[in-house]
């Protein structure tokens, strides 16, 4: 049986030490660009070089994650980094952008590919598409329940699957939350977490805005994911890799997540009971948790997996407020707290949050207690009020200190009269022979015993070698130098080290780029979420693509024009041609949508290959970029692509597994009731988000505004661009005729 990977974060040197050392199998970390986390420490290349040799010293794998969109005039640096990567050995390449999937696979095919969970594969035909890509590994998406992930490990592809850390509340790649309110792309690694931020729910009746009661008010805030219970599943289901999340949180956190979920792996191999006892659910909380759930793996949800109440470290709970005196406050506590802790006290309207300086008990300080009355410096609160610990002072420190690790080796060792002595290190991959310059000579008193070789020769010390079997084959009464012995050792283990850090070079053929020929059109895209926007767009010559299936069926034998616009998250086979929205759709679609994230050429290119005919651009791509990228791809496939810009619509922020109007109307799961009445989220500066499921009831958070961009057709026309979409949401008869009309006439 092929054991599991635990793979832990590493956002800094730091981290990736307490990861290594805390007994990771592999390390995911970033450089400084194309990262999905930009605001991490992240790694220069020298530390990355370091990094890497180190790790491979230890025969743990290090991959680089490359998953954010790449714009075509940050290609020629891409393909510098990607050089520097390969030359320093990464283990693989975690990538989301399909076009720079296809440069790895072209210009350096030595390098080992990834699918990053921002590549939105979720289903069992987007694991079959990464197999036919030759994508070693899959990061499916954190929604994929245990069922499901059974299923697509016997698919022939690895699997990898998050089982510690942040939820997001969209789906991984399909967030446009932070990008469209503050500029700041998820996709490109700048999320700013418009999830974690206050608002408020509103519905919609008979004319009039309600407010709805809402238990908290950060209602796309998720708990955290704590998989540790579903470790014996997990491994059963036959998932290669477990991913701890978490590349900007400290070197701390790392160790601890490490050291819990390496214990929980190693005990089920060694067939011993691991139990998620008290105390390792109270380790884990004190070192961050926004509350814990196993989450979509467990299939959780409604207010299961959410954490409407603060959307930040909770810690645990350690006792309350019961008095005050002068400018002190009293605390009953039910656990230890210590000097230098970190607490806060909950408070209905503003949370209290400081490092514990002074402890008094009974008028004199103290440096800790438990389970007793004590005094703490005074600050806004009341009585009845809980206290929470943030930051455990000991128990940071404790994970401060990197544990010893050491790569067992066994020995076979030679000495015999009138010749060299000979040694052989082994490591379980890797030989390494010495021999002696000195030969064995006759003792003229004392021999050289078994015993005394066996002691200098397992004198590892400083080394990262441990010896668990020596073998010495030695004749009677011989002698031979010790300070002889020691250097053959001390070279043994120098080549050793050497030889497991060294990069292997492979000789590999970069494949060259296909000619790739798209039929071209001029077409008018229309999507229509209702029959009323259908009887208006029908009387223009355009292609109509409707998403609701019943609607779609209803009209498909009326008019050809009609074309099936496919759900976002599909989990039911692709039926017919259509407009899809994830690689699962490929072999079906012959439309993509922006959400399809294409930005380059090199993504268009795999694309079209797959037999897509229109491509309509990411609404990521900047309006600066686009004629650079029509005519690059007509320089790559030797002939001109096909592509579409959305010039009027809404954009979809965000596409939620977990609905929560249901989970706030605790209602059942298709209560259609985002379909009765219109519910939609306020922010803090008033900006409204429409809320409506899909036929699937997958939640759709809309963006406040529509864009518009018809009056920019020509513009377009000479950037390359030929075919156009428009795409109707909430809009009634007469607004759809004024933006059919207003296009129209451009046309």
């Amino acid at each position: 049986m092929t054991k599991v990977e635990l793979l832990c974060p590493a956002g800094s040197y730091e981290a990736f030490e307490a990861a290594l050392y805390n007994g990771a199998d592999a390390i995911f970390l970033a450089g400084e660009l194309y990262g999905a986390r930009a605001n991490a420490a992240n790694f220069t290349l020298e530390e990355m070089k370091k990094a890497v040799s180190l790790a491979h010293l230890y025969g743990v794998k290090v991959h680089v994650t490359l998953n954010t969109l790449i714009h075509d005039d940050e290609l020629d640096q891409c393909r510098d980094y990607l050089k520097e990567l390969e030359a320093m050995g990464v283990d693989a390449i975690i990538v989301q952008d399909l076009g720079i999937m296809t440069i790895i696979q072209h210009e350096f095919p030595s390098l080992t590919i990834h699918a990053s969970t921002q590549m939105h594969v979720h289903n069992q035909i987007g694991i079959e598409q990464c197999k036919k890509w030759h994508i070693e590994r899959c990061v499916v998406a954190r929604e994929t329940p245990l069922d499901e992930i059974a299923k697509m490990c016997q698919q022939g592809i690895e699997i990898e699957v998050f089982v510690q850390g942040a939820y997001c509340v969209s789906y991984s790649g399909e967030c446009h939350m932070s990008r469209s309110i503050g500029h700041r792309s998820a996709n490109r690694g700048e999320c700013a977490q418009s999830c974690r931020l206050p608002y408020t729910l509103y519905r919609m009746a008979d004319g009039k805005e309600e407010k709805v009661k809402t238990e908290g008010k950060y209602l796309l805030s998720m708990k955290d994911l704590n998989a540790l219970s579903l470790i014996p599943k997990l491994i059963e289901c036959g998932v290669s890799s477990f991913k701890i999340e978490g590349r900007m949180k400290r070197p701390e956190y790392v160790a601890c997540m490490c050291r819990i979920y390496r214990k929980a792996i190693d005990s089920y191999y060694a067939g011993q009971p691991f139990h998620v006892n008290e105390t390792v659910a109270e380790e884990m909380k004190k070192i961050f948790n926004r509350g814990f759930t196993s989450g979509y793996l467990d299939k959780q949800e409604g207010m299961a997996v959410m954490s409407t109440l603060r959307p930040n470290h909770q810690g645990v709970c350690i006792g309350r407020v019961v008095g005050f005196s002068g400018n002190k406050m009293s605390i009953a506590l039910e656990k230890e707290l210590h000097q230098h802790d970190g607490i806060r006290i909950v408070n209905e309207k503003e949370d209290q949050g400081f490092i514990v300086n002074y402890i008094y008990k009974n008028g004199k300080l103290v440096s800790s207690a438990a389970h007793e009355t004590i005094e703490l410096q005074r600050v806004k609160c009341k009585i009845g009020d809980i206290v929470m610990k943030t930051s455990d002072a000991k128990q940071l420190e404790e994970l401060k200190k990197l544990p010893v690790r050491k790569i067992e080796v066994t020995i076979e060792a030679r000495l015999k009269l009138h010749e060299p002595f000979s040694m052989v290190m082994h490591d379980g991959v890797h030989d390494v022979n010495i021999i002696s310059e000195g030969r064995a000579e006759k003792a003229l008193k004392t021999p050289l015993s078994r015993e005394r070789i066996e002691a200098q020769l397992k004198k590892l010390g400083n080394t990262p070698f441990i010896c668990s079997n020596i073998n010495i084959d030695i004749d009677e009464g011989v002698t031979f130098p010790i300070s002889e012995l020691n250097e053959c050792r001390r070279r043994a283990c120098d080549e050793l080290m050497q030889r497991r850090m060294a990069v292997k070079k492979e000789d590999v053929v970069k494949k060259p780029y296909d000619e790739i020929k798209v039929e071209k059109t001029h077409q008018i895209r229309v999507s229509v979420a209702s029959r009323q926007q259908y009887d208006v767009a029908k009387q223009y010559p355009c292609e109509i693509y409707v998403a609701d299936s019943g609607l779609f069926e209803k009209l498909r034998n009326e008019n050809s024009h009609v074309h099936r616009d496919y759900l976002r998250v599909m989990h039911h086979p692709y039926s017919q041609a259509g407009l899809i929205h994830d690689i699962g759709g490929l072999e079906k679609g012959d439309m993509a949508s922006p959400y399809m994230n294409c930005m380059n050429a090199y993504s268009a290119y795999v694309l079209f290959q797959e037999g897509i005919k229109c491509i309509s651009l990411s609404y990521e791509c900047r309006d600066d970029d686009i004629e650079r990228l029509v005519m690059d791809y007509q320089r790559l496939a030797h002939h001109p692509g096909n592509f579409e810009i959305e010039v009027y619509g809404r954009v979809e922020n965000m596409v939620l597994e977990n609905c929560l109007i249901k989970s706030q109307l605790h209602t059942d799961k298709h209560c259609q009731q985002c379909h009765k009445y219109q519910y939609y989220l306020k922010d803090q500066k008033n900006k409204s988000y429409r809320l409506v499921g899909d036929e699937e009831c997958h939640l759709k958070v809309y963006h406040s505004d529509t864009f518009d961009k018809i009056d920019r057709l020509d513009d377009y026309r000479q950037k390359g661009i030929t075919n156009f979409g428009i795409v109707l949401t909430f809009e009634d008869e007469h607004e759809t005729e004024n933006i059919l009309k207003r296009l129209f006439s451009k046309m």
